[in-house]
């Protein structure tokens, strides 16, 4: 938002807040208008985590997609496909051990359409997978959407997972003057949601968004 593109301050927020799970969307890989730069190599080295990538577009030697970087074994990894009008989006999930104090852990990034439609048609492929996916189970992703659109409370219904900023409703998009909320952590009732902020930053254009959580009592 300030016309600095930088990898580099991007993972300074990152290890700023120290989280066990990082999800990304919009990450790029050896593509031209961003200097060619590696961003899943450079995230992980800068991070010092695992970095798993899903590639939802090839253009030449490069790509474009979603990404988590974590602590923690990876016990399973997954790619999907969701219906798409122009721009191919999908959902990268992971199945996770022994992360942040839990045995297991499921999670989906995702990154949702820019039509009405398209997004209700996406909401029902992933609210098919997540009720496929084990539990306890954590979804965070751009939805593109206010917390009043049709295919996210579709997405909510069908799964019965929570939304951790449901109560303040806080606005994440433009990062410089927030006047829109489209970026959301979803989690299934397995979990308890401990702490929830949205995070000062124009790193990024969206504020990135935190959230602590422990197993159910």
């Amino acid at each position: 938002m300030d016309d600095r593109r930088s990898t580099p301050r991007i993972a300074q927020v990152v290890r700023s807040l120290s989280p066990d799970l990082v999800c990304f969307q919009e990450i790029h890989q050896r593509l031209p208008w961003s200097g060619g730069e590696d961003q899943p190599l450079l995230l992980g080295q800068l991070l010092g985590r695992a970095f798993v990538f899903q590639r939802l577009l090839h253009i030449g030697f490069g790509g474009f997609g979603n990404g988590i970087a974590l602590r923690g074994r990876i016990g399973e990894r997954k790619e999907h496909l969701l219906p798409s009008k122009k721009e191919q989006r999908g959902v990268l999930e992971l199945r996770l051990h022994d992360i942040g104090g839990l045995h297991r852990l499921t999670v989906f990034c995702t990154h949702w359409g820019l039509q009405e439609e398209e997004r209700r048609q996406q909401a029902a492929e992933l609210a098919a997978l997540i009720n496929a996916a084990p539990r306890p189970l954590i979804l965070c992703g751009d939805l593109n959407e206010g917390a009043d659109g049709a295919a996210l409370r579709h997405l909510l219904i069908e799964t019965g997972l929570r939304d951790a900023d449901a109560e303040r409703n806080q606005a994440t998009y433009p990062s410089n003057a927030p006047s829109a909320r489209i970026d959301y952590i979803l989690y299934s009732p397995e979990l308890t949601l401990r702490h929830y902020e949205v995070v000062a930053s124009e790193a990024s254009d969206h504020r990135p968004i935190l959230a602590d959580f422990d197993r159910a009592s």
